[in-house]
């Protein structure tokens, strides 16, 4: 009887964060310091002439919690440093949030208490998200954030610059230039977003080519393959959680406002019937006794009716 031989799970999207990570981190391989190098100079435009990536570990068994960054954060050789993230999914206002504590975080912690020449010790911050998603109010692919004054002045010695890669819009770009016309950045784009299809790799590309080899090689370390499946099931998993959590704060809101509502206004009509009686005994009412209560409020029903009602 012949043995079937079960496929092997294979990772296909750039935007899983281990992919990404894995990707760019280990500067001894020459296409990961090509892919980093193009990154970083391609968004922030800053000339680096050496690299170091400050976290290049990729360890599978702590990719379980579900809130572990897997950032690639990076020193240039004139001591800049660069935080860059993958987020698959929307750019909520947790997720603005918390890049902008990054990067003020980033700044402190090069700070020593006691240090009496800030110059001396701080470099500038950047950070790049590469973001699943489109921000409507600012259609563009690479949108770029820093301090400006009333004159549209940059702040002075400025610090901290962001940049939010908007990974939907490459096809904006792609509409407008043609896939052949893309730059070695917009092609990394689109490969970020789209995975390795026929149309990009009939392109012969240089970056194409390396991202190609290391989801090759990547798929080829199993426990890396079978993280990265976890991993993304656990995200899922989450954030299914903290929209069920939403929803339900949103439907307990709601029903906390119709009962807010419906008390407010017995409250009123009866104070308004009972001038000399003590409201108190409305206090702590079901929504169902608010509304038989004003109901009968408006049947002008006595006030041992009311009190029958409320069970008082």
């Amino acid at each position: 009887m012949e043995t079937k031989i079960k496929p092997r799970n294979r990772i296909t999207d750039f935007k899983n964060d281990l992919v990404f990570k894995f990707m760019l981190s280990d500067l001894n391989d020459s296409r990961c310091y090509y892919l980093l190098k193009l990154i970083i100079e391609g968004i922030t435009g800053i000339q680096c002439q050496e690299l170091f990536v400050l976290n290049s570990e990729v360890n599978p068994e702590h990719l379980s919690d579900k809130d572990m960054v897997l950032d690639v954060r990076v020193k240039t050789d004139e001591e800049k440093l660069i935080d860059i993230e993958m987020q698959n999914s929307s750019l909520t206002k947790e997720v603005h949030y918390r890049f902008q504590i990054y990067g003020a975080r980033m700044m402190d912690h090069q700070v020593n208490r006691g240090d009496i020449l800030y110059s001396e010790n701080v470099h500038e911050v950047y950070t790049i998200l590469f973001v699943n998603d489109i921000d409507r109010d600012n259609l563009l692919l690479i949108d770029t954030y820093m301090p400006r004054n009333q004159l549209n002045h940059v702040r002075k010695y400025n610090l901290l610059t962001h940049h939010n890669v908007y990974l939907p819009f490459i096809d904006a770009v792609v509409r407008e230039k043609g896939l052949k016309n893309l730059n070695a950045l917009e092609l990394a784009i689109y490969t970020l977003y789209h995975g390795i299809t026929d149309d990009i790799i009939s392109l012969n590309s240089e970056v194409v080519i390396m991202m190609k080899e290391k989801m090759d090689q990547f798929n080829e370390d199993e426990e890396l393959v079978l993280a990265a499946s976890k991993r993304q099931l656990v995200k899922i998993q989450h954030h299914q959680e903290k929209v069920r959590i939403r929803q339900e704060g949103k439907e307990e809101g709601l029903k906390e406002g119709e009962l807010l509502k419906a008390k407010e206004k017995t409250l009123k009509l009866f104070n308004k019937l009972f001038p000399d009686e003590n409201n108190e005994l409305l206090e702590n009412l079901t929504l169902l006794q608010y509304d038989q209560t004003f109901d009968a409020l408006l049947e002008n029903e006595d006030l041992k009716t009311i009190k029958k009602i409320i069970g008082k």
